[in-house]
């Protein structure tokens, strides 16, 4: 395995992760810092890919237990890095193409983004991201020494203190970096975690983590009960999804979005971003039911239950959706006007109405 395919995994697992927390990270956010930004959002998913990278480049490439390989000798010399850099030398290798040189250039540069991003997410220091650095680096180490915890019978990577130290510094390097390029932000006042305006942007990334809570649910549901079957009602089965199956995740996924909503008037994907809907005509509950329908519950609808035409519909109430929010001065949207309901900062001391 070369150089890059364990990177590319871990940015492909990191992926995966970022999708999955992408909701609670929002709720998280909103409730801690009063909102998010892009930068912030970008540094965590940064973090985590460099955290899983740490791990994947640890284990990978991993020989099959049955393999024959050869056992691995911890090196606890700190100057054992030196002196191999120096013998290559004196083989009349150019310094750049030193592989030992190349290993601690990398052991060093692997971990700078640590440094830099628990200085610009934590405001952390150097002195604690010495510390990091180094925890993480004796994870690492300690895992590649005990051969992956006992998964295999002896060590086959190289334990080194060279590393701890190399690691260590870069992780230093990269903190001094973040000191160097990050302005200190000021502590949020608390007068900051108040109303906040119920912008655009803020009404997207609403309907987004609707979509994306609909969208995961209905996808897991369907995997959980595909797999039941294949393990428990018809074990050796051919693993081909069933559409009662596919029909059964999006059912739970829909309901997901819709109790909350027809319940409070407010979806998930509000609440995560501290929006919650007030007023309505009356009944509420019918014009809940409106908005359900000429929103996301209605884009689902019309995907899954017109034949032929119905993506095409479905696309186009979307689409319709968002730029009414974009055009709107209030944010409301089509399915919320059409309910007669307002978005407003759930920080607000309005009660919330009930139906009934």
């Amino acid at each position: 395995m070369d150089r890059i395919t364990p990177g590319l995994i871990a940015i492909v697992i990191g992926a995966i992760i970022a999708v999955l927390l992408f909701v609670p990270f929002v709720a998280a956010s909103y409730r801690l810092r009063g909102g998010m930004t892009l930068g912030r959002t970008l540094g965590w998913v940064a973090l985590l890919v460099s955290f899983i990278a740490t791990w994947t480049y640890t284990i990978l490439p991993a020989p099959a237990i049955t393999d024959d390989y050869r056992c691995s000798t911890p090196n606890l010399d700190l100057l054992a890095d030196v002196r191999d850099i120096l013998l290559i030398q004196q083989s009349g290798t150019s310094l750049i193409a030193n592989a030992a040189l190349q290993v601690v250039v990398l052991n060093i540069i692997f971990f700078m983004p640590l440094g830099f991003l628990v200085r610009f997410l934590f405001r952390w220091g150097v002195a604690r991201a010495a510390v990091s650095g180094l925890l993480v680096s004796l994870a690492v180490e300690t895992t590649q020494l005990t051969g992956i915890w006992g998964l295999y019978p002896c060590s086959y990577r190289l334990f080194s203190v060279t590393d701890l130290l190399h690691n260590t510094l870069g992780a230093i390097i990269g903190s001094l970096i973040g000191l160097a390029l990050l302005r200190r932000r000021e502590a949020r006042s608390p007068s900051s975690l108040g109303a906040h305006p119920v912008t655009a942007g803020r009404r997207l990334l609403g309907m987004l983590c609707d979509a994306l809570v609909v969208t995961l649910v209905s996808l897991l549901t369907g995997l959980a009960v595909s797999l039941a079957r294949l393990l428990v009602v018809s074990p050796g089965s051919p693993t081909v999804t069933d559409p009662a199956e596919t029909a059964l995740g999006i059912a739970v996924g829909l309901a997901v979005y819709l109790i909350p909503l027809l319940v409070t008037g407010t979806t998930l994907g509000e609440a995560a971003v501290l929006l919650r809907a007030t007023g309505g005509w009356r009944p509420l509950a019918l014009a809940r039911i409106v908005r359900a329908a000429l929103g996301l519950g209605g884009v689902v609808a019309l995907s899954e239950l017109v034949p032929v035409v119905g993506d095409a519909l479905a696309a186009v109430l979307a689409l319709a959706l968002i730029t009414s929010v974009l055009v709107d001065r209030e944010r409301r949207g089509l399915a919320a006007r059409a309910a007669g309901l307002r978005l407003v900062d759930a920080r607000t001391a309005e009660p919330i109405e009930t139906a009934g």
